[in-house]
């Protein structure tokens, strides 16, 4: 899949090769903007799929982040697709937890955060496609953390109604991956939390609210 391959290619370099080893700031960045490149090569090819061919001029997907306003507030949005004829018509979060410490304390937070992202966009822009990502390496989480993960995570998707606002998402993935920086999949094989479900969903509704409309 598209998501493995990319992954390999741009992720995986950049993450650490002992699991002990913290990364330090520069790599940290250097890992936050692959995620982001990693996340807008994968719904620009299932995107590309869906519509037969190659995006037109004006809906290439970005991922250097750029500030938009939101409802409430100013928004940063790391991977987006904005043009004057559809507005903000995707905005894409990755979140990424490198130890089993930062993972525990402060995924709830993270996904917290991410509604908040999505709601503040969704009631500015209603057919905006949202997506939200939470990666981490499969050592960091006990079975317990992954089913609440999956549970709670699961609750935001999906979000069939473009007048539904509030914390819901047309896409999230649990991005995982093991200690050889592999990216894998321990969970249900047809769990929508997949990184290949959420980008052909974010790609799906992006089709059907903006690019196959305008």
């Amino acid at each position: 899949m598209i998501e493995e391959q990319l992954w390999a290619k741009l992720v995986q370099p950049h993450l650490a090769t002992d699991p002990t080893i913290k990364l330090p700031k520069k790599a940290q960045q250097g890992l936050a903007s692959a995620l982001q490149s990693w996340t807008a090569g994968c719904i620009t090819s299932r995107l590309e799929t869906i519509i037969g061919g190659q995006l037109k001029k004006g809906w290439e997907i970005h991922h250097k982040g750029k500030d938009f306003l939101g409802a409430v507030r100013r928004q940063e949005v790391d991977v987006w697709l904005s043009n004057p004829d559809a507005g903000l018509a995707l905005a894409v979060d990755p979140k990424h937890f490198q130890s089993s410490d930062s993972l525990n304390k402060n995924w709830k937070n993270g996904h917290n955060d991410l509604v908040a992202f999505a709601t503040n966009l969704h009631e500015r822009f209603p057919l905006c496609s949202v997506g939200g990502i939470i990666a981490f390496p499969d050592w960091t989480a006990s079975k317990n953390v992954l089913k609440q993960m999956t549970s709670i995570c699961s609750r935001s998707i999906p979000r069939e109604r473009a007048l539904n606002a509030y914390g819901k998402f047309e896409g999230f993935a649990l991005a995982i991956y093991n200690k050889a920086g592999k990216l894998i999949w321990p969970l249900a094989s047809d769990s929508p939390l997949r990184p290949s479900f959420a980008f052909q969903a974010l790609a799906g509704a992006l089709v059907s609210r903006t690019i196959g409309v305008i």
